[in-house]
């Protein structure tokens, strides 16, 4: 790391994947779903594969392997919901390099940004609860009417900065990620190893990375 200019005036993160390793959180809240509504419970790698369209469309999926009826999809949201809040931190852990990037971002004068497809009152608590920032500008899933990846959020949380598509860079790890910062006209760095859940063109992002620092100069 060296006190070279930053490239871009404002960064913008994704959450699960990227910051964090949410996944046996949001596996524990699942099978206390599904225990609830007396249905199989997917292993950890299945469902981490339904994570990155939001909580409904995770739901949705659990269901559909499930064979569950789709009409339950309410009562299994308000389970999900009730076991997730209670304990949004639980089971997850930050992957290696996100605080001293974080820290180093902010101290050379960047604005930081998070958009993310879980809803926002989780999202702020586990920022709070893992001591994650500082952020400026924070978009949940249920912060518009509509989520990544239309590039609603994204372009929500960069006006919230201050900053302009231009001069902001969004960071993800999954199809979802890359999509939504191609639709808003903002350069994308990719992490490897997250919940990838589809193709990332090798023309696409503006960087491929490792590690979270690998964003330093």
């Amino acid at each position: 790391m060296t006190d070279a200019p930053l490239p871009y005036a404002a960064y913008v993160f994704d959450l699960d994947g990227t910051l964090i390793d949410s996944a046996p959180g949001i596996h524990a809240a699942v099978a206390s779903m599904c225990a609830e509504l007396d249905l199989p419970a997917p292993d950890l790698e299945t469902m981490t594969g339904f994570i990155g369209n939001g909580v409904p469309t995770l739901i949705a999926r659990v269901l559909a392997w499930a064979e569950a009826d789709p009409d339950r999809h309410p009562e299994a949201l308000a389970a999900f919901t009730r076991a997730y809040e209670a304990d949004p931190a639980g089971g997850t852990t930050i992957l290696p390099g996100v605080p001293e990037t974080l820290r180093a971002l902010a101290t050379r004068g960047a604005r930081i940004g998070l958009c993310t497809n879980k809803p926002a009152a989780p999202a702020r608590a586990i920022l709070d609860l893992l001591a994650l920032g500082p952020f400026h500008a924070v978009a949940g899933g249920d912060t518009l009417s509509v989520h990544k990846p239309d590039p609603a959020p994204l372009l929500h949380v960069i006006a919230a900065l201050g900053a302009t598509p231009d001069t902001t860079l969004y960071i993800g790890d999954s199809a979802v990620d890359w999509t939504t910062a191609d639709a808003a006209n903002v350069d994308y760095a990719h992490l490897h190893g997250g919940y990838q859940n589809g193709r990332i063109p090798a023309q696409g992002p503006a960087q491929w990375i490792d590690i979270l620092s690998d964003l330093l100069p």
